[in-house]
């Protein structure tokens, strides 16, 4: 299990993917859930006062699919195809002894921490619904509804909030599953710029993520003896 630490960042599918196993798991009975343990984290959910963050019904499988059809779509996008703005055929051909002024290309487009929040709010947001569905919960995942922030500065908010919801809940579930669950830096001071709030959610996300994995691999190997057991006494 030690090589999962060196794990490649993840992205929008496998969060999806880990909604499905989480869900498969738990229905198998392989997860260990502690009393109370969804009331609580409900409780906890609506006590972190996120703004726009919803609890809502749907099929596991159903949801899962359409985020990985998603991802798919995206990350066959490719941002260099349009043409520039303007053909070497179209402009003017220069007069003859007439200095020809340098023209400046055009900027390249702002690196803006816009694409980076979507795709780590979907991630959270599947990370978020795993962990319930860890404590007890059944076909429901988070989403956002209309009240959910649009500017950074409110996302990322969110994003700190349910991270530290997140994190409080799936350390229970992992120590009812003899796994320990270490936060990344929990003492940790937020950062004030934006960026550096965002690249903290995701060695967070990461941290737990890996966590998660040994949880799902120790789920798994229990599972397997299990049906080894049945076998044996059929």
């Amino acid at each position: 299990m030690a090589n999962l630490r060196k794990q490649a960042p993840i992205n929008v599918a496998e969060a999806a993917k880990r909604v499905i196993d989480a869900d498969s798991l738990v229905k198998s009975g392989v997860i260990s859930t502690g009393p109370n343990a969804l009331r609580v984290a409900r409780d906890a959910a609506i006590s972190a006062g996120i703004t726009g963050l919803v609890s809502a019904p749907i099929n596991v499988g159903a949801y899962a699919g359409s985020v990985a059809a998603g991802e798919k779509i995206k990350s066959s996008y490719a941002p260099g195809v349009l043409p520039p703005p303007f053909l070497p055929s179209a402009t003017p051909s220069p007069k003859p002894d007439v200095p020809v002024e340098p023209v400046d290309s055009p900027p390249a487009p702002a690196d803006t921490l816009g694409a980076r929040l979507d795709d780590v709010e979907m991630k959270l947001l599947g990370m978020a619904s795993t962990v319930m569905l860890l404590v007890g919960e059944k076909d429901r995942v988070y989403t956002k509804d209309e009240r959910w922030p649009t500017d950074d500065s409110g996302r990322l908010s969110n994003l700190e909030k349910l991270l530290g919801l997140t994190e409080q809940q799936f350390k229970k579930a992992a120590r009812q599953n003899s796994i320990v669950f270490k936060p990344y830096k929990p003492r940790e001071q937020i950062p004030a710029d934006a960026k550096g709030r965002l690249d903290l959610i995701d060695k967070k996300l990461e941290r737990m993520i890996e966590s998660y994995e040994n949880l799902r691999l120790l789920a798994a190997v229990k599972a397997s003896q299990r049906e080894s057991e049945a076998s044996a006494t059929a």
